[in-house]
Order: C-alpha cells, then structure tokens, then sequence
C-alpha cells in the first residue's frame, strides 16, 4: 500500500509541476500542501487534474467528488484514488460468482 501512495503522490507532483506550475519548479508541494484552497490549483486546473486521474489510474469521478474538499492536497488525493481502485478490486472480484 506504500508503494501505491508513493506512485499517486509523484503522478499527481510530476502533473501539477508540468502543466499548472508549467515546469516551474519554485513551489514544493508537499503531501499536505493546499493546492485549491493555496490557489495552485483554480477550478479549470481541478477538471484538468480529475481528466489526468481518470486516465492515469483508470477510474471515474461523479461530479460530487470533484470538490475541494477531496482534492484539495495530495493527501486527500492518495485516499480517494486508493478508495477508487479498491472498490474496483473488490468489484471485480465478485464478477462471475454466483450466489447459490
């Protein structure tokens, strides 16, 4: 599980560096670091940054959870992506059972 927080939170580092800081590397974000609340991130770069995480880690947001208060820092970030790919792992663990 370490292992997986540590790929989210350089995924989504290596992305906000790349196409919010556009390369600028003057701000450390660190794990609790505020990226909307901080004004790192405005409400275009939220989409921007749900667009890259539906890709990179093959899951889906409903619009409720595009919201500060799940994307606000890498933190909150790391939980809802983990959240998101073990409901994905248990799903699909139960497909082809069959319940007698």
């Amino acid at each position: 599980m370490q292992h997986q927080t540590m790929e989210i939170k350089t995924a989504v580092r290596q992305f906000i560096a790349e196409n919010v800081l556009l390369g600028v590397h003057q701000t450390t974000i660190e794990d609790a670091t505020p990226l909307v609340t901080g004004g790192l991130i405005d409400s275009v770069g939220m989409f921007g940054l749900v667009a890259f995480l539906e890709a990179r880690f093959k899951v889906e947001f409903v619009p409720r959870e595009i919201n500060v208060h799940s994307l606000d820092t890498l933190d909150q970030i790391d939980e809802l992506i983990r959240k998101k790919l073990a409901a994905q792992k248990t799903d699909a663990s139960g497909i082809g059972q069959q319940t007698r």
